[in-house]
């Protein structure tokens, strides 16, 4: 999340009127993340949060509205869409599109212990079961595809030894597909920035704007390589050994899914290499933002690459 369109109080307040949420008391620009405009909103009646989309287009938005709808609806802890008197949940804010969600109270980890990664994975296995009857489908944005095509708009701008990281394992992830794995949607950017915790066993999930259907071990792996890793990006084993305790303590994985994982932690950790680096030299124009640092993800992939983890 940042800031990148600028709203004043006047412009928000009439936004809100279409909407039955109380009066505007409070609202400030939320500085985690890179991709969308977010806002925390007080009312008279609760808080929420405003996200206006920088890049997602009107008709790419009602899959994550529904899906945001369907989770919540099961009991998966994560934002609920607010809809306004019209029944819509998308409207137009300074000419894109903008939603508000309900707020969820808890916080974001800053010391992650065993524990908090057994209840994420287990939560994460949830998911992947309830969205088993999620009927509505979206196409992965960032597979190996994108990969390619954004590795080579950016390839002039990036140092030899990048430009031949990534090459090499391109080439890798191209003679290993994860060919007849199962698969459901996942949420495809489970860092710990987008779990918020009430206490140690009940995490929230936000920020759904990556999910799509996809096989389940990528989206294990993108949690695994932010969840259970130590300082220097190799695997810290007990978190590791919890995350996957929790996770089949919902759902068991098969024994191809386990030989698989490795190629799946090497995937996502080429996935975030290549859009940390994009974010990096795009020059965006944002007045609050966080830029993530991409040599995590290098130190990530090569370890990824000498190391074959056991599940």
């Amino acid at each position: 999340m940042a800031v990148y369109t600028s709203i004043t109080k006047e412009e928000l307040q009439e936004f809100l009127i279409d909407f039955d949420i109380g009066t505007l008391l409070s609202f400030d620009g939320i500085s985690s993340g890179v991709t969308n405009t977010n806002y925390l909103i007080t009312t008279s009646i609760n808080k929420y949060v405003l996200t206006v989309f920088e890049h997602h287009s009107m008709e790419e938005l009602p899959f994550f509205i529904s899906l945001m709808t369907f989770l919540s609806g099961h009991n998966i802890d994560c934002p609920k869409p607010i809809v306004s008197n019209q029944k819509k949940s998308i409207n137009l804010l300074k000419d894109k599109p903008a939603l508000i969600v309900s707020f969820l109270n808890g916080s974001e980890i800053k010391k992650i212990n065993e524990l908090h990664c057994f209840s994420v994975g287990k939560a994460l296995a949830k998911m992947h079961n309830i969205t088993k009857s999620f009927s509505e489908q979206r196409a992965n944005c960032r597979g190996l595809k994108w990969m390619e095509e954004t590795y080579f708009d950016m390839k002039s701008k990036l140092t030899s030894i990048e430009k031949n990281m990534i090459e090499l394992e391109i080439d890798f992830l191209r003679h290993h597909q994860f060919d007849d794995l199962p698969t459901s949607i996942i949420h495809g950017d489970l860092f710990r920035d987008n779990v918020l915790f009430l206490n140690e066993s009940r995490p929230s999930f936000i920020d759904f704007y990556y999910a799509c259907d996809e096989v389940l071990v990528l989206d294990i792996s993108i949690a695994i390589n932010d969840w259970c890793i130590h300082d220097n990006g190799s695997i810290n084993q007990n978190k590791l050994t919890k995350f996957i305790e929790g996770y089949e303590s919902e759902r068991t994985l098969s024994s191809k899914e386990k030989v698989y994982m490795p190629k799946a932690l090497r995937w996502a950790a080429l996935r975030f290499l290549i859009s940390r680096l994009e974010h990096v030299h795009s020059n965006p124009t944002a007045e609050i933002l966080a830029v993530k640092n991409p040599n995590q993800f290098k130190n990530i992939l090569i370890d990824r690459q000498v190391t074959e983890y056991k599940f």
